[in-house]
């Protein structure tokens, strides 16, 4: 049986907040959504916070040709429901979530027994619904899915077996990392004055560790974007650098970090003259604190060698959630072995229409 329509929309409602409450999403990612009839379901707006998300704002999108009334506007997301509508009779209700240990599982690119992985598309495109199509369409006894480098999509007939199926889901991966990822703790613990590191730019700055992160700051490379929430909450890649403030510092707001870069000018003496050396002339410009160029081209995180990763955000949400993502990605980073990051372009420009678009709707009504 269909979902009638208000109790679709109480349910979603309260679907989101479990979401939120185990750590299935973060920010405004994920979607849901129920279906109310033969052609329609309804699904989470794009980009609204779930925390202040009221039913009413919640979209009908018809299941034949994704169209909707209104001026809310649907998840970028709508294709992906409406190609599992259309293949499976007996589903109600579906999550998209970008949870922990699947989504490093995900990262990976490859099926696993238990979740076939949609090829990479960049989110929201028709591309993406294709290559999820697919997936269903040719799995038709298995209700949970992967995409590559975005997450994990769950169809089922009712919202609690939904919840139950993206648990077992997340039980099954950690279980592959486990196997794949030394969990032990001989690392140098150090600490760091984050008091040094917030600037006009970034005011909130939160610690993070895990075996994880900490397994990537000993590694001692660049962590590319290996899943496309952390290309878009923290940047197209992840540095590691010596515990020092002013280096953090200028790492998150996007200066070039060598060994002869000191001060926010980027001026240096390397034998041949002073030199300006910013990773961007427009930035150096303008003084280096320049409030919508720092995060483009800077990130909201940074390794620290012996201490995990320096979060940091306009708001004590943004760091907290930057932490949250991080860690994630460095979970991916170590678990997978076969599979790239994301292209740089392909993170960049995620990056620059996140915070351009989706950032900004979150709290908007």
């Amino acid at each position: 049986m269909f979902y009638n329509e208000n109790e679709a929309r109480q349910i979603v409602i309260e679907a989101g907040h479990r979401l939120l409450e185990n750590k299935l999403i973060a920010r405004t990612w994920g979607n849901i959504s129920a279906r109310i009839g033969v052609d329609e379901f309804i699904i989470t707006p794009s980009g609204r916070g779930y925390d202040t998300l009221e039913p009413e704002e919640l979209v009908i999108v018809k299941v034949s040709d994704c169209s909707w009334e209104g001026d809310i506007r649907p998840s970028s997301e709508k294709g992906v429901y409406a190609a599992a509508y259309a293949l499976r009779d007996n589903v109600n209700f579906i999550i998209h979530t970008h949870q922990y240990y699947a989504s490093a599982l995900a990262a990976e690119c490859r099926d696993v027994s238990f979740a076939p992985c949609a090829e990479y598309a960049l989110p929201g495109t028709k591309k993406l619904v294709r290559n999820v199509e697919v997936k269903v369409r040719d799995n038709p006894d298995i209700d949970t899915f992967l995409m590559a480098r975005h997450g994990a999509l769950i169809v089922a007939g009712d919202m609690e077996s939904a919840f139950e199926k993206a648990e077992q889901l997340e039980e099954l991966s950690k279980r592959l990392v486990d196997k794949r990822v030394p969990d032990h703790d001989m690392f140098t613990r150090e600490w760091i004055d984050t008091e040094k590191v917030k600037c006009e730019i970034f005011p909130c700055v939160t610690v993070v560790r895990d075996q994880y992160i900490m397994e990537c700051c000993q590694a001692g490379v660049r962590v590319g974007a290996y899943i496309d929430d952390f290309a878009q909450i923290v940047g197209p890649d992840m540095i590691v650098v010596d515990n020092d403030p002013k280096t953090v510092q200028r790492a998150l707001l996007g200066y070039n970090t060598g060994s002869n870069a000191r001060g926010f000018g980027g001026i240096v003496e390397n034998g041949l003259g002073r030199l300006s050396i910013p990773m961007t002339g427009a930035l150096h410009q303008m003084g280096g604190m320049h409030p919508a160029l720092n995060p483009m081209i800077g990130r909201n995180a940074v390794l620290v060698r012996g201490v995990g990763a320096v979060c940091a955000g306009r708001t004590q949400d943004d760091a907290d959630a930057a932490a949250m993502i991080v860690s994630k990605n460095c979970a991916a980073a170590c678990y997978v072995r076969h599979a790239k990051p994301l292209s740089y372009v392909d993170a960049r420009l995620q990056r620059v229409v996140y915070l351009n678009k989706y950032s900004k709707l979150k709290n908007a009504k």
